[in-house]
């Protein structure tokens, strides 16, 4: 039997795989066509509380002779565990990219048209988060359709010239601001489904989809106190199912009162039951429909369940109707997921460690709490001293900013052992692939005057650090990152030899 030819095989795989990405539609709906331009994956909603709009995906701003590539590149990163809202802002991204190069092939990609690319981008009123965002994406992009479409793409976007997210203390709700949102969600004239949502935020630090995603029986009493069952998507591996987090409550003081309000609630949305649709049935957080008309709340006979924007919106007025206030007597529009900020940076004031409140917020671990949640820098006072974030009887070593300081030779060693992993003055940073507090940039300022007898230490972190470019080759802008603080170490012996 003579065997297939080369390029039939090719292209009989290629129908292979295409198809299996195809047929992967019929898990986010049941009435998507791949050559429509807008895919709606009602099958993909978390909870009765999301809009379509949120999971909905729209191919419209895309070069027509890169569409059908961009679709197959919207199902691998959906296949990958994605999610629709991810893959969307990812499509979104890719388009502005694939309309800047207009009508040149993507084969004819070079360096130089990164080099154009960021112009572009710099002329756009993009924020830095949102060009980050697009550069990444379009590395991505290019990396993935080059295996898929066998194209051996260039893609010069694999350093990224654009700082990620970072922490921004506007976040943070200022104390001010915070106690009097807390007197006005005591006011009873508020419907009881805000002043619910608003408590749960102010208490539990969570994600608003996760509260407007909880169920009517979410709530039980246990062994003299109260369970709260909270929904998870964040930290689920991409599931479709949730990870339920349990948050126990005494029912006293503040607890108290946020039990009363979902029981109440919980009450109300039973009643509201057989005015929602199927899809909207067994949601904590339905209400009744209510307008507000010189300052009276009047409820009308519609039957819903909260989203997001009905939180947003009623958030926006309630500030607007209760004039409030910064320290500056400048209005203030506060967002739900500012409570989250609230929550963690709060609790490390009062003393809980990043453990505990990893535990509180599902997080699966602390980095990205103290990296983007944990607004210390605004309380100084609080930072006087380095603060144990993990408690003496769960390590007795102190954690600050990356670094674990004051350990024994034999964990110092153990440690080192990570190639993430160095010393620096006073400890080990446990990852400096991730370092942000810009400690090496003084050996390459002009006023820095280093001291003839640190010349052995200097020495060692110019080696060390041509030691990390070399195991990090592989990525260029790691490596670059440490060929580079190698070079300035080296800089510093060479003035120092000079001077001997």
């Amino acid at each position: 039997m003579s065997a297939i030819p080369k390029q039939e095989y090719i292209e009989y795989y290629r129908e292979c795989e295409e198809k299996r990405y195809r047929d992967f539609l019929d898990s986010l709906s049941d009435s998507i066509s791949f050559d429509s331009d807008k895919w709606i994956c009602e099958k993909r909603l978390k909870n009765q509380s999301q809009l379509l709009s949120k999971v909905t995906i729209y191919f419209s701003m895309v070069p027509g002779q890169y569409k059908e590539m961009v679709k197959y590149f919207a199902l691998i990163r959906l296949v990958e565990g994605k999610s629709v809202g991810t893959v969307c802002g990812d499509v979104g991204n890719i388009a502005i990219f694939l309309r800047f190069m207009a009508d040149v092939p993507l084969s004819e990609i070079q360096v130089t048209t990164a080099s154009r690319f960021k112009e572009y981008l710099d002329g756009k009123s993009y924020s830095e988060s949102t060009r980050s965002s697009i550069w990444s994406d379009v590395s991505v992009f290019l990396r993935r359709m080059s295996d898929f479409e066998k194209m051996n793409l260039m893609n010069p976007f694999y350093n990224k010239p654009y700082q990620a997210k970072q922490l921004v203390d506007q976040k943070y709700i200022p104390e001010y601001v915070a106690k009097q949102l807390d007197w006005i969600f005591m006011e009873e004239d508020i419907p009881i489904t805000m002043r619910c949502i608003y408590w749960l935020l102010r208490l539990i630090p969570s994600r608003i989809s996760e509260i407007l995603g909880m169920k009517i029986e979410c709530i039980k009493p246990f062994d003299g106190h109260y369970c709260i069952f909270i929904p998870m998507w964040k930290q689920n591996g991409g599931y479709r199912e949730p990870i339920i987090r349990t948050i126990h409550i005494e029912n006293k003081e503040m607890g108290g009162h946020l039990i009363a309000l979902i029981l109440e609630q919980q009450k109300m949305a039973m009643s509201y039951q057989s005015y929602l649709p199927e899809e909207k049935k067994g949601a904590l957080f339905a209400y009744r429909s209510q307008i507000l008309l010189d300052g009276v709340w009047h409820s009308e006979n519609r039957y819903r369940v909260a989203s997001g924007r009905y939180i947003s919106y009623h958030l926006k007025e309630i500030c607007r109707r209760y004039d409030v206030r910064d320290e500056n007597g400048g209005e203030y529009v506060v967002t739900s997921h500012q409570f989250r900020h609230n929550g963690v940076t709060d609790r490390l004031r009062a003393g809980f460690t990043l453990p505990q409140i990893a535990e509180m917020t599902a997080h699966h671990g602390t980095a990205m709490l103290y990296a983007s949640y944990a607004h210390l820098n605004l309380f100084p006072e609080t930072i006087v001293e380095p603060m144990k974030y993990q408690t003496e009887a769960e390590n007795p070593y102190v954690l600050f900013g990356g670094r674990i300081l004051n350990m024994d030779f034999v964990t110092e060693s153990r440690l080192l052992k990570n190639i993430r992993a160095h010393r620096v003055p006073g400890g080990v940073c446990a990852d400096v692939t991730h370092c942000r507090s810009g400690i090496w940039e003084c050996i390459s300022c002009r006023d820095f005057v280093p001291e003839m007898e640190q010349l052995a230490y200097f020495k060692e972190q110019a080696a060390d650090w041509e030691s990390k470019a070399e195991k990090f080759r592989n990525d260029r802008q790691l490596a670059d990152n440490f060929a580079a603080i190698a070079g300035g170490f080296k800089t510093v012996v060479e003035k120092l030899e000079r001077g001997a």
